[in-house]
């Protein structure tokens, strides 16, 4: 990739070097691109041929894998024929540098060599592009914008990647490109400081970007861009975060990237005097050209002291000392000589005060350097100096020149909300007043003096953010998932007369105050508390209305989490509630489930060494007991953990830390109990959007009656966005239950309608639920018409190229699990006879079509779990224990039986002969006969042949199948590899002749190195290759004489075949290179 990017480095002569780039990104119409169609390229077990390959200057750097657009998931496929070729042919990988799957979705995923054959996961994302169509924005797929020469070009230099996490304990490599939604956010930062270096006045932009968007890798992607565009010119960047350990973990994640010029400058600013240091370097440089301080650093906002804290200035023994010095009243001249005989000490020693002292010095520093190269400019400062006779003035006119002017300075604020609105902020502008400033958060804030637009934004000229990319716009991707939100009301959960949910106007006045006071109530003394706090705390905090509560929570808290499958939060009002919480949730949880719930429900949260609380107290006690350790931050981070990475907890209880920056994927329910208000309410309930297997959306349920407060914080947000995205907050962020449970009736209807008037070929095929659903309940029912309309179905949608039937199977998925997603919506339960049916009629489907999802015993335990119906349930576990005898056929074709049964068992054998040699078919003689059996399929749906050739050849192929049974049945894994290849060879080589190999060599190498677990992957491939060499010994012995040397050939490339996909898995088992 490096030589791609940068060229290769040859020397020339002893001591000379010279580079040879081999893609000129300057001059773009310098290079060659070109495309080839179905290119092959050297591979094993076999090459490799893509449907297109893409080069530029002769280096293939694309490929693209087109499948069929009507097929569902296609584009599913071509990724994993991707993922083969790069095991296949590792070498060119690279490098292609990234891959794209044209099929009913267009995905485009990066590459890398798998050299060793693993299972490697890399992401496929899609390409959208926005534009505007009469005025209004438009958002759609274009794959190809992507392969413009320019752009391919762009993306290669800046937005593709290898990572290697060195802090992980797998330290894996991995590669990354940029989404869309980076790549376009990255381009207009890039044209905000192109524009900014040439003379624009603007040199801030916000990134507004949703929850889950990958905000740190656009971080990256511009810092990186900044750095190597205008590296001449010694640029300086900074990450800056709010927390140390943010800090200490945003430097590992931008030293896990693979990108040396970015790497070997990185470096972490972990102290005020480090900060200190940096800033005096950038503004020696800006002194003397001699000084490069190029660099990236990542640091807090923290670090940008007004002054030190009162802790730090009560240890500086000589405070009053360092006051004087800078006493502005005495004459410049003598400031500046005491300056220079203390500024070593004063630094060494770390005495400087604050961010403010630290300018003046510098500002100190910088009229010494005039005094020297430019008495005039010097002489005028010091005259105005003179002229102010007020101390502030003179301080400001100070920092103003000893601040940095440089504008070749890149800061990047994460969490662009929280902490930039008040002195540590105004300090960093101050010192860097001409820096480009990028903004990046998912909920900006905007009351009062926090104003997250005009602090990142030109809001007055009418740019409220510079890139924007919508809850929609993330949901649609795939990156998050809408959340559903469930209020609770008085009199769902049984109270006996105790207050659940807040008055409406308790919640006002609570907010109010809130915003009154800031934010965090819990710094407030009990006693002193305000009115309308005190009095929804005293509610909420409750013993018996909690224990209330955690009883309703437990009632609930299996189905919400389907099963647990997923895993919930509570958020409790404060500490003490969380400790409440504990005790009711661990009661209930070991009544309803037994003693080993008691570890189900954990609490992450603040303890202090000078707690006053007694319940806190008695608590603390335990927990310390219980884990063995007196570091509660250390017992924090073991149970955040654990609910990353365990099966337990189930539960987390918290109140304020992990309700922001905590990425839990399993995370799927939240029970808010905490009165939360504006960005902190979003920030919070966005916990449960991030994507997991089989999640369909986050679920909030509410026991406080915080949905008004909600849509009036989206309000709010919507003054200062445009209609569309007013919108898109108003339809994406979130949806009730009421809405999902109305979606789901209308996909319900949808489907029946669509089953009720499915016909095929001029065949009727339709299915009526509701009338199914009164046959059914009859005890002599009798499904067998449904089940042969089943079957036809099933044979019809087979090769994935009827996109009606397919998109049938699609909505049958996506109603069942909307119904799943509903969790204990009481509704539901008049829908369970319809969602029985379709539950029956899609697992019927997938059970013919892909038989291999028997093994995943969770899919069928879910999927039956929605039908009662014995005789539906029977009928699934039957579904393929029918033998197969061809006689049965005989007694079919012979007696005249009618054109639905007929039909049905054009069907039905197909699939009891697929099934029967599925999990065999590495065996090439089951191969043979299931390439054999498509053929016909296809052939019969084209009418091609008529209904008796197609069973008769059916029939044949049956015989053919047990007569190879016959063969190898009882015989050990190495008899039957040698009859197996025996058999082929004399069919397929020998045209029909019976012969009977010996394989001495590959018998004995096969009984040396049977275990799989005594190899290591290098001798699982030294065997590999030593076995493919013993079998083409063998098969060039034993058929010499017998065969030609054109077949001599085909015999040395069907060895490699035969060993790689059939006695590797023959003794090793199917999945043999994952293990």
């Amino acid at each position: 990739m490096d030589y791609l990017k940068y060229g290769i480095e040859v020397v020339v002569k002893k001591s000379e070097k010279r580079k040879f780039k081999l893609i000129d990104y300057k001059n773009i119409d310098k290079n060659t691109f070109f495309y080839l169609c179905e290119a092959e390229f050297k591979g094993n077990p076999k090459n490799s041929r893509p449907d297109i390959t893409l080069f530029i200057n002769g280096i293939p750097v694309v490929i693209i894998e087109a499948k069929a657009t009507l097929k569902i998931d296609s584009h599913l496929e071509g990724i994993s024929q991707i993922r083969r070729y790069e095991k296949f042919s590792p070498d060119l990988f690279r490098f292609v540098q990234f891959a794209i799957s044209y099929g009913e979705e267009q995905l485009y995923t990066p590459t890398m060599p798998n050299w060793y054959k693993e299972n490697i996961h890399l992401p496929a994302y899609y390409w959208r592009i926005r534009q505007k169509i009469n005025g209004k924005k438009v958002v759609k797929d274009d794959i190809f914008y992507i392969l413009n020469p320019s752009i391919l070009l762009e993306i290669i230099r800046y937005f593709i990647f290898y990572r290697k996490d060195e802090y992980s304990k797998t330290k894996t490599l991995s590669k990354i490109i940029a989404r869309y939604n980076q790549y376009f956010a990255t381009k207009k930062a890039m044209k905000r400081i192109d524009e900014y270096l040439s003379g624009d006045s603007k040199n801030k932009g916000l990134i507004w970007h949703w929850q889950g968007s990958g905000k740190t890798y656009t971080m990256f992607f511009i810092a990186n861009y900044f750095l190597d565009k205008y590296f001449s010119e010694n640029p300086v960047i900074f990450f800056v975060v709010d927390r140390v350990d943010l800090e200490r973990q945003s430097k590992e994640f931008y030293e896990a990237i693979q990108e040396k010029k970015f790497k070997t400058i990185l470096k972490r600013i972990d102290s005020i005097n480090k900060l200190y240091e940096v800033i005096k370097s950038i503004k020696m440089s800006e002194l003397s050209n001699k000084v490069i301080v190029r660099g990236i650093y990542t640091t807090t906002i923290q670090k940008f002291q007004y002054e030190r804290s009162k802790k730090e200035k009560d240890n500086n023994k000589e405070k009053d000392k360092d006051d004087e010095d800078l006493d502005l009243s005495k004459p410049i001249e003598e400031i500046i000589k005491k300056i220079e005989d203390k500024l070593k000490k004063e630094e060494k020693e770390g005495k400087i005060k604050g961010l403010k002292d630290l300018l003046i010095i510098l500002a100190f520093i910088y009229l010494k350097h005039l005094k020297e190269k430019n008495p005039e400019e010097y002489k005028k400062h010091i005259e105005n100096l003179k002229k102010l006779k007020d101390k502030d003035k003179k301080e400001e006119y100070l920092i103003n020149l000893g601040n940095i002017k440089r504008k070749h300075i890149l800061i990047l604020i994460d969490e662009a909300h929280r902490t930039q609105y008040g002195i540590l902020g105004g300090m960093r502008k101050i010192t860097f007043p001409n820096a480009i400033t990028f903004g990046f958060t998912g909920t900006p804030v905007f009351k009062n003096e926090k104003n997250t637009f005009t602090e990142f934004s030109y809001p007055e000229k009418g740019e409220f953010y510079l890139d924007v990319y919508f809850i929609g716009d993330s949901i649609k991707d795939k990156f998050t998932l809408p959340l559903t939100y469930q209020i609770v009301k008085e009199g769902d959960i049984k109270s006996e007369g105790i207050q659940i949910t807040l008055d409406e106007e308790d919640i006002k006045e609570f907010i109010d105050e809130w915003i009154k006071r800031g934010e965090d109530i819990n710094l407030f003394d009990r006693k002193k508390l305000p009115k309308y706090i005190n009095k929804s705390k005293t509610i909420l905090l409750n013993p018996k209305r909690i224990d209330k509560v955690a009883k309703y929570i437990v009632d609930r808290i299996e189905e919400d989490t389907e099963n647990f499958k997923f895993k919930a939060m509570v958020v409790a009002v404060n500490r003490l509630g969380c400790v409440r919480f504990k005790k009711a949730l661990d009661k209930y949880l070991k009544e309803k489930f037994g003693d080993e719930a008691e570890k189900w429900a954990e609490v992450v949260m603040t303890y202090h060494h000078n707690e006053e609380e007694k319940e806190i107290i008695e608590y603390m006690k335990k927990l310390k007991k219980e884990r063995n350790s007196n570091d509660f931050n250390e017992i924090n981070q073991i149970i955040r953990e654990e609910f990353l990475n365990s099966e337990n907890p189930k539960i987390l209880i918290v109140t304020d830390m992990l309700l922001t920056g905590f990425d839990a994927p399993r995370l799927k329910v939240m029970y808010l109990d905490k009165p939360l208000y504006g960005h902190r309410l979003l920030q919070a309930i966005a916990r449960t959007n991030r994507p997991y297997p089989d999640k369909e959306f986050g679920l909030i349920v509410d026991s406080v009656g915080l949905f008004k407060v909600l849509t009036e914080t989206m309000a709010l947000y919507n003054m200062l966005a445009e209609e569309e995205i007013r919108e898109d907050f108003k339809n994406n962020l979130i949806s009730s239950i009421d809405e999902i449970f109305q979606e789901f009736k209308l996909k319900l209807e949808m489907v029946k309608e669509s089953l009720k008037n499915l016909k095929i070929n001029d065949e009727d095929l339709s299915i009526d639920v509701n009338t199914l659903k009164t046959l059914t309940k009859n005890k002599d029912f009798n499904n067998n018409e449904l089940k042969e309309k089943l079957d036809l179905i099933a044979f019809y949608a087979e090769d994935g190229k009827n996109a009606r039937i397919l998109k049938l199977i699609d909505d049958l998925k996506a109603v069942i699990k909307l119904y799943k997603a509903l969790g204990s919506y009481p509704q539901k339960i008049f829908y369970i006879e319809d969602i029985e049916l379709l539950s029956f009629i899609y697992a019927y489907l997938i059970k013919k079509l892909k038989p291999k999802k028997k093994s995943n015993r969770k899919f069928w335990e879910e999927l039956i779990s929605f039908i009662h119906n014995k005789m539906l349930v029977d009928d699934l576990t039957v579904i393929e224990e029918i033998n197969l005898n061809p006689d049965d056929l005989d007694k079919i074709l012979k007696e005249n039986i009618g054109k639905r049964e007929i039909k049905r068992a054009v069907a039905n054998y197909y699939f009891i002969l697929k099934n029967s040699i599925l999990d065999k078919q590495h065996d090439p003689i089951y191969k043979e006969i299931l390439e054999r059996l498509e053929r016909l399929r296809r052939d019969w749906i084209m009418k091609r042949i008529d209904d008796k050739i197609y069973l008769n050849a059916i029939k044949n192929l049956m015989e053919l199948k047990n007569n190879y049974d016959k063969k190898i049945k009882g015989k050990s894994s190495i008899e039957r590899i040698k009859e197996s290849i025996s058999t082929y060879i004399g069919e397929n080589i020998l045209k029909d002749q019976d012969i009977k190999l010996n394989l001495e060599n590959t018998e004995k190498l096969i009984t040396k190195m049977q275990n799989l677990n005594k190899l290591s992957k290098l001798q699982r491939k030294k065997f590999k290759k030593e076995l493919s060499c013993a079998l083409l010994e063998d098969l060039l012995k034993e058929l010499k004489g017998k065969i030609k040397d054109e077949d001599a050939k085909k015999v040395a490339e069907l060895s490699d075949n035969l060993v790689s996909e059939f006695i590797l898995k023959e003794i090793w088992g199917e999945n043999y290179e994952n293990q």
